[in-house]
């Protein structure tokens, strides 16, 4: 009994610490237009992050193609990012806000119009890049960009997702640039955020 005990111990060890290994962790990337969000990112590994998500561009200075990549991710919450991953982790609070708004589709009031994904990718560029061009990002307007992230900058600052809201977990792929995408807090064990692949 002593030694199937023990042996169910080890098992469950080893599944835990699979969950974290980045062996078989890939994520494909999709490119999109005129839609909710600048890509489609869909994670393949062993159970953790598996599934497809709404994605966003995290480094404008690096290039990503439609190809299938293998990955580390981290929490947007984690306090061991590794240096130079994002420009400005400070803001990652506000950018989960606005993951958390569904901003794209929303009238945003007077005579702006409706927020484009664009809108949104340049207001996440805005609040953690130091340097950007808009000419791959579809349509988009400025006054809706700077009211997105006034409006983070107001509310956004400590924001943290409820069990019900969106975490934003970042994916390192190495050379290629960093992405975000959106995941339901639910989505992890008993709403635990983890922390990722930090060593």
């Amino acid at each position: 009994m002593k030694k199937l005990l023990f042996a169910g111990l080890l098992l469950l060890s080893a599944l835990s610490h699979s969950a974290f290994s980045n062996d078989e962790r890939l994520m494909t990337v999709q490119h999109l237009s005129g839609a909710a969000s600048y890509f489609k990112i869909t994670m393949k590994d062993d159970g953790l992050l598996s599934g497809s998500y709404p994605g966003w561009c995290a480094d404008w200075a690096s290039l990503i193609e439609d190809a299938t990549y293998e990955t580390k991710f981290y929490s947007s919450y984690s306090t061991q990012l590794p240096e130079g991953l994002i420009a400005h982790p400070e803001n990652l609070d506000e950018v989960n806000w606005i993951a958390n708004q569904n901003f794209v589709g929303k009238n945003a009031g007077g005579s702006l119009g409706i927020y484009t994904s664009g809108d949104v990718q340049i207001a996440i560029w805005t609040l953690l890049d130091n340097y950007f061009e808009t000419s791959t990002v579809g349509p988009f307007s400025e006054a809706r960009v700077d009211k997105i992230v006034s409006l983070a900058q107001t509310f956004g600052k400590d924001f943290y997702p409820t069990c019900k809201e969106e975490v934003v977990i970042i994916l390192d792929p190495g050379t290629p640039q960093s992405v975000l995408i959106e995941v339901k807090r639910s989505h992890f064990y008993k709403c635990v955020i983890p922390e990722g692949d930090v060593k």
